[in-house]
């Protein structure tokens, strides 16, 4: 099957996730059961049904809530029916249920009955003289019917009181009026009929509308003739009373000679026959032969009233428990074998599905031909068409309607070919974002073309680039067409509504067709400038009066209707003025149900579609009920995404102001539910205007048109106070506040004052008039965000997300500004995000979190965006790795954002469920980054960036003469200021952020009040007077601000000139021996420093002009670069330009004094920038950076760029720990650490060169700007945080461990490293004489041994750090520790090795045979090794071989093992596979198993568990081959990738394994994973993404902390958390590693500078 085709196919069918039952009954009878059903056992239905199966459970009892005198209304059971109908075709399980006892139920009378057939029964009663009044009173003729019949009228135009529940007596009088009437019909009917049919002048099935119960009806729809697999799904519960039962029966054999007497019977005897057959004959039968479940009760006893009401309390009983016993078992059997929810959803599958399902939607909604399907037809099909095609036209011309008829026709256009259809329909009312729609479209091109899934990108461009490549996929046979409906719907970020974003040029098989409204937001114009040629480009235009008139005619003789002459003219009328799609909808909806004899006028059909939903609303009211109307629309328009039936049943439950109005309130039982027919009728009469669409298995009740929205948002909604109340009751339903049986208060003041009238709703009725309320059950649902069930038959649990709490819970929190438990409950929750990622909204999750700018925590939750950024693809694939995303992403920075430690503990705790693996320790590092564009076509450098600390701004000028804000909390900067063009060349702000000063390239400066964003004005700068000349004009330079003096300095000029900003004039001239060059000021503001040519500074009071000192360095002639005054103004620290130091004793002012000067070697490279902070001095040149400490001047440290690059520029961090740098020939910034040198982080950014670095300090942000114009933005305290975490200079490549607090590290430099196990911190460091080679650790850890290239030995005590012994011998292979530590063997190719005494160095013996892969034996007295090819047996106390193992068939012995748990016992195998036991001791061996040939001729590693039950072998490959030794059994357990190591656990419980799984460049899938399988039973139960390339792993023996090493030097630490309360230790560690402090300090340990020891060789002497 292609994918293509599966694509496409599968976006219009997806199995139901919905349980409908229709329960059928006879509602006087059954009244007590239906009570019971509905509060005992549907909660509980639902709870399983969701829980269970991810199922929405509904059952549809359409007898509540109706009136009892209208119950058998003809349109009742019409709607009854449809219902009926809808369980059978949308129910996934079990969806009809009957419930039948000794009634028959009543027949209703005809609502209709066509002329003819009503005057033949008019004429037969006037003919047997019988009376006609009442029959002409409530029917009249309707000549709009089709054919003309006879019409019931509505009982309220017959009887006005009859609804009128004000005026008791009069309400009641109308309706025992109905009643007696009702009763005189039905028995005319009955008569007369009967007679008609005997005389056969009436057909049968003409007559069955007057004999047929609904509760036969009903039966004979759901159950008669249809398939089994339908019976199937059906049950019926029958309760017979015996003695009832047999009386009507005798009654019915007696019938004949009773006729006279019918009339007197207690029952319709003949009626009970009906269902007598029905009940006990066809029931039965289709129970026998398709399976209908039918189950028959009996109340038996002595038939007393008390008697039978006990009886009926315990059938009841029975019931309800039988009732819940067969709905789970139908629904598990329905279930077991199909699709369970989606544990996982696919974010672009659930896009695609939705916009799909939208376009079958609104496919269906075609009322008319559209001829304008032949131009778009002609754009698909034909060739050479590479551009976009665009449809414009005004509101509701049908735009998407026509978009949708043509997607669902394309491929029928296309029949030659496989086509590829993406469709976006955004005319949904609300505005959309231009980045996911894009991102969105890009994704869905990617998968269906089998193309990797693109990167998350922030950047519009971007994604515009990426949209672009990927419209290049299309081929010939698998074009790509793209339709984006609604344009306008856009926001206006990106400036998308621009559409600079649409290719001009479109491949050969792509096709691309937008619509837009023609008027709005001048897009339509834009399109058409884009695209001038006619053939591209349809506007849609209102329909031809007599087209519609055309289609009205054929609806309404579709539904056997038309309208009058006199009524057509008014229609004319209205047509005359609109001639809109909906128009005509609606004015099908209003004629739909105008009778011949209804007085219509010009006031009664609106001339607008607005004014059109507003009566159609008034109708509704006065139908249903203006309360329940108002907040029943209301609340589906407030819907995010609309609301399931189910969903706003239960809303408007909660709501008191509908249960004030549509439930009696003198007596509120303890629970209480709006009755589902209400509803129902009320989705009756918005058919085609109120639809379901389909998302996730279930139907959405969303509006059709967003003209009807934007009407109720004006005619209900417009009282803030009433929208904030239904807001926060949809928000109190998804949190599941109400839920479990909780009560919510029903106010006493509603029960005591009865109804509100309908127009206080406008006012926001309060739920708080009265502190006093009577606690209701309200039947609420469960809300968790994560469902979870237990497979049985896969033995693990199945984790599910709360789509539609993930979809609603969060807007309505926001739209109320329950901000606090947005942030606790949905931001902060890890939960309730894993849920989101689970539901597929994981673009949106991070949109929520990098924009959100109202909670708490803003820092924090950007800091998640950034993580889930980073790890999108891998989320994409596998929602379940979120846990685990977080402890590596979140637990190195949580220090640094403590509000995160819950949402981390959440991490760890749910991520048990899924994963074993946890993280103690991890090595990656994500740095938060904002990213933003400026707003400017003619882009140009900055050339300054300020921040605004009273305003959390970023102020960034650039050359054109624009002033950019940015606030990083919300993203898009704005434009401030603009200088008209002119050009800028400086900017500073003021103290307190009052003024804002501009430096221009015409020597003015402007002033700015920058509260008011106003210019104050322009002062020019650039004239001096001279007593020589009168004028002479100056560039400026640069100035500096002091206060409210603005201190200018000029090009290639000595005088500085003060401005004064409040006076707007110079206040004084300052005169420099030589050309200034720089400013600087002393902390108070008292003096102005001034740096000149000739490494001159002057110093001058700033308050008086006068000048106080002036100081240079001789035989030094370069220009100062910077000045800086020490905190205390005691020193003055002079740079010039090319980065020569001058430090000046400054405590007497007036007498500065040079204390030293530290000059730089010769070189001509100029400084780029200085920086002094915190006493260091940073000096950054393209050839380095020199960093300074100015308490002691000691020697600088000096960073040197990559070889062939060159720096840009190079600030400090915050605490002056780390250098962060601009290199040429990169975009990303690099980050070093002054106390290593070390690079330890790559701020990595795709948008252009850095050309300037700036820090917020308000904001803890580092802020950079680009060469392609871009403003970027990384969190400070991250990047000083990734400076703390240790790291090796090179790639680790042994890790050592035992029990203790440490391991130890060797990096393959002369250093071993001693890091501490809790916190992954470099506690010491061994230094050796050469390169490190060997290194072992005792089995205490106390001692470490060690060798290097060199052949010497070193031991040292790992806690004080003194080198015990350092011995000269020769170049060690192998270093072996004896289990009781008393000695090591340091195994040599080239010479003798030697047993030596670990405690004084002294050898114990010398081991001539060289031996390979050696191992000491658990007791210490055996080293064993191979020797060609035999395994040999050495003693530790004589160095002699005591014992060997040799084949017999002389195969050789390629793998051994001991066993710690039989000391005496070793395994090994031969190259021809045989496995043996031998028994050392007693030199005896036994066979134990034959190994496959593929596994001993390949055999890379050989591991065996310590009883010596389970072994592992290794072979490169994507398996695990397990060896159950005892059984002889061998075992492979499949892997995703390729493994490349193995190790098994010493308990023999588990296998931990690294492999490589993917192919994908992203920074997890391009990275090995780690893995745990559990042996008994092969399950993976734990993998973790390295997101580093791994070079050493340790397992460890006693706490199974797995250690890894990497390339790059880090270290990160792993756990296998399979055991009990693993939580709570987790938490205590994670707690004391958090919010812990580490405060030791590194300690480096030197070797001794000569030998111990040498070891002579051929002599055996140990000499000192």
């Amino acid at each position: 099957m292609d994918h293509h085709r599966v694509h496409n196919s599968s976006l219009t069918a997806r199995t139901s996730r919905c349980v409908q039952i229709f329960l059928c009954c006879n509602p006087e009878e059954t009244e007590m059961e239906r009570k019971a059903l509905r509060e005992k056992v549907y909660p509980k239905l639902r709870e399983y049904c969701r829980h269970k199966h991810g199922l929405e459970f509904q059952v549809i009892d359409a007898y509540m809530g109706v009136d009892p005198d209208d119950v058998h209304d003809f349109d009742v059971r019409k709607l009854r029916m449809k219902l009926l109908d809808d369980c059978l075709k949308f129910s996934t399980g079990p969806y009809f249920v009957a419930l039948i006892g000794e009634q028959y139920g009543s027949t209703g009378i005809p609502e209709e009955i066509e002329a003819n057939e009503f005057e033949m029964i008019l004429c037969r009663l006037q003919n047997e003289g019988l009376n006609t009044t009442v029959l002409e009173k409530w029917y009249h003729r309707d000549e709009n019917s089709v054919p003309a019949a006879y019409r019931l009228k509505s009982k309220t135009d017959v009887l006005p009181n009859y609804c009128n529940k004000t005026e008791r007596r009069a309400w009641e009088a109308a309706r025992e009026a109905w009643h007696d009437n009702f009763t005189e019909m039905k028995m005319i009917f009955a008569t007369i009929i009967k007679k008609c049919l005997k005389e056969e002048t009436i057909k049968p099935d003409q007559a069955q509308k007057y004999f047929i119960s609904a509760l036969e009806a009903e039966l004979q729809h759901a159950v008669i003739n249809q398939p089994t697999n339908i019976l199937q799904n059906c049950i019926c519960y029958i309760c017979k009373i015996p003695h009832l039962t047999r009386h009507l029966k005798k009654l019915l054999e007696n019938q004949k000679e009773l006729q006279d007497s019918e009339r007197q019977l207690p029952q319709d005897a003949q009626e009970h026959g009906k269902l007598l057959r029905l009940r006990d004959k066809i029931l039965p039968s289709l129970a026998t032969v398709s399976g209908l479940r039918v189950y028959t009760s009996m109340l038996l006893g002595n038939y007393k009233q008390d008697h039978i009401g006990q009886m009926k309390q315990e059938y009841i009983e029975g019931l309800c428990r039988q009732f819940y016993t067969d709905i789970v078992m139908l629904i598990d059997s329905s279930n077991i074998n199909t699709q369970k929810p989606a544990d996982n959803v696919d974010g672009v599958v659930e896009e695609m599905m939705k916009h799909a399902a939208l376009c079958n939607l609104y496919a269906t909604l075609s009322d008319f031909e559209w001829k304008e399907k032949d131009q778009i037809r002609e754009y698909i099909v034909g060739k050479q068409m590479n551009s976009p095609f665009i449809i414009v036209g005004g509101p509701c011309t049908g735009k998407t309607v026509l978009l949708a008829t043509c997607a669902k026709q394309i491929c029928s256009w296309l029949n030659n070919c496989e086509p590829i259809i993406v469709s976006r329909f955004l005319s949904t009312g609300r505005k959309v974002c231009f980045r996911t729609v894009l991102s969105g479209i890009c994704h869905q091109i990617a998968k269906t073309y089998h193309r990797p899934t693109p990167r998350y990108s922030d950047n519009a461009e971007e994604l515009m680039n990426c949209f672009v490549t990927l419209l290049e996929l299309s081929s010939e046979h698998h074009p790509l067409i793209v339709m984006i409906d609604g344009v306008d719907q856009v926001s206006e970020a990106e400036n998308a509504r621009t559409v600079w974003w649409l290719p001009k040029n479109l491949p050969a098989f792509t096709r691309l067709i937008i619509s837009t409204t023609i008027k709005t937001y001048g897009i339509a114009q834009a399109s058409k400038l884009l695209q001038p040629n006619e053939a591209y480009f349809l506007e849609l235009k209102p329909r031809e009066r007599k087209e519609c008139n055309k289609i009205l005619t054929q609806h309404l003789l579709y539904s056997n209707r038309r309208i009058t002459s006199g009524q057509q003219i008014f229609v004319n009328t209205a047509l005359g003025q609109c001639t809109l799609p909906l128009f005509v909808k609606l004015l099908y909806n209003e004629v739909l149900s105008w009778t011949s004899h209804d007085d219509i006028n010009d006031q009664t059909l609106g001339i607008t579609i607005h004014d059109n939903i507003e009566r159609l609303l008034k109708r509704l009211e006065k139908k249903h009920g203006k309360g329940f109307v108002s907040r029943a629309l209301g609340y589906i328009t407030l819907a995010n995404s609309g609301l399931i039936e189910a969903e706003l049943l239960d809303i408007l439950s909660l709501d008191n102001y509908v249960i004030e109005h549509i439930l009696p309130q003198n007596d509120l039982p303890a629970s209480v539910r709006v009755p589902y027919y209400a509803l129902a009728r009320l989705q009756e009469d918005l058919r085609g205007f109120l639809v379901g669409k389909s998302q996730n298995g279930v139907k959405l009740l969303v509006w059709a048109n967003r003209h009807f929205p934007q009407v109720i948002n004006r005619y209900y909604l417009q009282n803030l106070e009433t929208v904030q109340q239904m807001h926060n009751v949809m928000a109190e339903y998804f949190n599941g506040r109400w839920s479990g049986g909780r009560g919510k208060p029903f106010p006493i003041t509603m029960l005591q004052q009865g109804p509100v009238k309908d127009q206080q709703e406008h006012k926001g009725i309060s739920e708080h008039r009265s502190l006093m309320g009577k606690y209701v059950d309200r039947q609420q649902p469960s809300q968790p965000w994560l469902f979870q069930v237990q497979s049985s038959s896969e033995g693990h649990s199945l984790v599910f997300p709360n789509n539609r709490k993930v979809e609603e819970l969060a807007y309505h929190l926001r739209r109320i500004g329950r901000l606090e438990e947005l942030y606790f409950n949905v931001f902060s929750s890890f939960t309730s995000q894993h849920a989101m990622i689970k539901a597929g909204h994981l673009v949106p999750l991070i949109t929520e979190l990098e924009e959100n700018n109202q909670t708490l925590n803003q820092r924090g939750l950007r800091f998640l965006a950034a993580i889930l950024k980073s790890a999108y693809c891998l989320l994409q694939k596998s929602p379940d790795q979120f846990s685990m995303v977080i402890q590596l992403r979140l637990l190195p920075f949580v220090g640094t954002f403590p509000q995160m430690f819950n949402f981390l503990m959440q991490a760890y705790k749910e991520g048990l469920q899924h994963c074993v693996i946890v993280v103690l320790h991890s090595p990656v590092i994500t740095v938060p980054r904002l990213l933003t564009a400026l707003c400017t076509s003619d882009f140009s450098a900055a050339t300054d960036i300020i921040e605004i600390q009273s305003q959390n701004l970023v102020l960034v000028t650039v050359e054109s003469g624009s002033v950019y804000a940015w606030n990083p909390e919300f993203q898009k900067p704005w434009e401030q200021l603009n200088t008209n063009g002119v050009r800028v060349t400086g900017a500073r702000i003021t103290d307190g952020d009052q003024f804002l000063v501009l430096a221009t390239g015409h020597s003015t400066i402007l002033v700015y009040d920058f509260s008011k964003r106003s210019l104050l004005y322009e002062a020019e700068v650039r004239r001096t007077f001279d007593r020589v000349n009168a004028k002479i004009l100056q560039s400026i330079s640069g100035f500096a601000l002091c206060s409210t003096n603005v201190v200018v300095w000029f090009v290639n000029s000595t005088v500085v000139r003060i401005f004064d900003l409040n006076s707007h004039h110079t206040i004084r001239q300052l005169n420099c021996q030589h050309e200034v060059q720089c400013i600087s000021f002393s902390t108070d503001g008292t003096y102005v420093l001034c740096g000149q040519l000739q490494s001159t500074v002057t110093i001058f009071n700033i308050h008086t002009g006068c000048q106080i000192a002036t100081v240079a360095c001789e035989f030094h002639e370069v220009p100062v670069y910077s000045i800086f005054l020490s905190a205390s103004n005691r020193e003055m620290y002079v740079v010039d330009k090319v980065g020569n130091k001058f430090i000046w004793d400054t405590v007497k002012l007036t007498q500065p004094s040079l204390q030293e000067s530290i000059m730089c070697p010769d070189d001509v490279d100029e400084l780029l920038n200085v920086e002094f902070s915190s006493n260091s001095l940073l000096l950054c040149k393209m050839s380095c950076i020199e960093l300074c400490d100015t308490l002691n001047w000691n020697m600088s440290d000096m960073f040197k760029p990559p070889k062939n690059e060159y720096f840009i520029q190079a600030i400090l961090s915050q605490d002056c720990c780390c250098i962060v740098a601009a290199i040429s020939g990169s975009e990303a910034l690099f980050v070093w650490k002054r106390e290593t040198g070390q690079c330890v982080l790559i701020l990595e950014n795709r948008f252009g060169t850095p050309l300037r670095l700036s820090k917020c300090f308000s904001q803890k942000s580092l802020v950079s700007f680009t060469s392609k114009g871009y403003l970027i933005s990384w969190d400070l305290d991250c990047i000083e945080r990734v400076s703390g975490l240790a790291k090796a200079e090179k790639t680790i490549k042994t890790i050592l461990s035992k029990q203790g607090k440490y391991f130890y590290t060797s990096d393959g430099t002369n250093i071993i490293l001693k890091w501490s196990l809790a916190f992954c911190q470099i506690e010491a460091t061994f230094a050796h004489a050469d390169l490190v080679k060997n290194s072992a650790l005792t089995r205490t850890g106390a001692t470490l041994i060690t060798t290097d290239v060199s052949g010497d030995l070193y031991v040292w005590d790992t806690k004080t750090g003194q080198n015990l012994h350092r011995i000269r011998y020769n170049i060690v292979t192998q270093l072996l520790v004896t289990p009781n530590d008393h000695f090591v063997v340091s195994l040599c190719e080239d010479c003798i090795s030697k047993v030596w005494n670990l405690s004084n160095g002294h050898v114990v013996c010398n081991i001539p045979i060289p031996l390979k892969k050696a191992i000491i034996m658990p007791e210490s007295t055996f080293i064993l090794g191979l020797h060609q090819h035999r395994l040999l047996a050495v003693s530790l106390w004589s160095g002699g071989t005591v014992k060997r193992f040799e084949c017999a068939d002389k195969s050789h012995i390629i793998a051994f093992q001991t066993l710690k748990d039989y000391p005496d016992y070793i395994l090994l195998i031969t190259s021809s596979g045989n496995m043996f036991t031998w028994n050392v001791a007693e030199e005896t061996f036994y066979q134990q198993v034959q190994l496959p040939f593929k596994l001993s001729g390949q055999l890379d590693d050989f591991q065996v568990s310590d009883n010596g039950s389970i072994a592992i072998l290794s072979v490169i490959d994507e398996s695990i081959n397990v060896l159950d030794i005892l059984h002889g059994k061998l075992c492979v357990i499949g892997t995703e990738g390729t493994i490349f190591n193995q190790q098994l656990t010493r308990d023999g419980q588990y296998v931990v394994y690294m492999d490589y799984r993917d192919s994908c460049t992203c920074d997890f899938h391009s990275s090995p994973t780690l893995n745990i399988v559990r042996i008994t039973d092969g399950k993976n139960i734990g993998c973790c993404y390295l997101c580093k390339i791994p070079s050493s792993i340790l397992v460890c023996e006693c706490d199974l902390n797995i250690l890894v090493g990497f390339e790059d030097g880090s270290v990160g630490i792993y756990a296998v958390a399979d055991y009990p309360n693993a939580e709570s230790k987790l938490k205590s560690h994670l707690t004391e590693v958090t919010k812990g402090e580490y405060i030791f300090k590194k300690k480096d340990w030197l070797f001794k500078d000569l030998p111990d020891a040498v070891w002579v060789d051929s002599l055996n002497e140990y000499s000192q």
